[in-house]
């Protein structure tokens, strides 16, 4: 069995791996697409959550006006009493004790009826939050609607290279030799996808580690496959 021509197989593998670069580029692209929509979703998930937010907000404001005001007219309607009960007492002790009570509710309500001004100020804030709120929504809702599209249409476009590069791959890989070409997709593999490294100023391309004389010599002779004592990728010499 004649056995390769290393020269001519370290060209090819150089040719793959730049190959291979772009299909490992093409691959993060489409890999990290599923995360840029969830976080487009989770955006605008954060802004309606606000939004709810703030709308209970205003529930929880409303209704505690309506107590406010119901407390304040139960207090009216005491002092209603209490003053038709004037006119019908017989001693000065039981008017003085009358009017006393009265005077005490209507201080009551003079800090009830400040409260509900208070509550009516934050039910206005809390509306005016809401409206705006719900401009920004239905605003993020429209970008987060075009980014997707955008993003939608890019994937296509990557897909359709991925599977230009990945077809012309798989016939350029024919013209390697099967146990160089294994040797070489195994190292691709756990090398994060890069496996062919140029020496540059006698050290390794990949793991930027100095190469002893050595090993850059064997790498610009090119008998045989030369590979970095550090990090296993395969050396090529890049000629001057």
């Amino acid at each position: 069995m004649t056995s390769p021509n290393i020269e001519d197989q370290i060209k090819m593998l150089i040719e793959l791996q730049m190959l291979d670069t772009e299909i490992f580029d093409k691959k993060k692209i489409l890999n990290a697409m599923p995360d840029r929509l969830k976080e487009l979703d989770e955006a605008l998930a954060c802004k309606a959550e606000n939004l709810k937010n703030l709308e209970e907000e205003l529930k929880k404001l409303q209704l505690k006006r309506k107590e406010k005001d119901i407390e304040l007219e139960t207090k009216e309607q005491s002092i209603k009493k209490y003053q038709t009960q004037l006119y019908q007492v017989k001693t000065n002790k039981e008017y003085a004790s009358l009017e006393k009570e009265i005077a005490s509710i209507k201080a009551d309500n003079s800090l009830l009826e400040e409260e509900i001004i208070g509550i009516l100020d934050q039910i206005d804030g809390t509306q005016k939050s809401i409206s705006d709120e719900k401009k920004v929504l239905e605003e993020e809702k429209g970008k987060t609607a075009e980014e997707k599209k955008k993003i939608d249409e890019e994937k296509k476009v990557n897909e359709e290279e991925f599977k230009r590069l990945s077809d012309k791959r798989k016939e350029f890989a024919q013209n390697i030799d099967k146990a160089i070409l294994a040797k070489y997709e195994r190292i691709l593999h756990n090398k994060n996808g890069l496996a062919m490294v140029p020496v540059v100023d006698f050290a390794c391309g990949g793991c930027n580690m100095n190469l002893p004389p050595q090993v850059v010599n064997e790498a610009h002779l090119k008998k045989e496959l030369v590979f970095c004592g550090n990090c296993a990728r395969i050396l090529y010499a890049v000629q001057p």
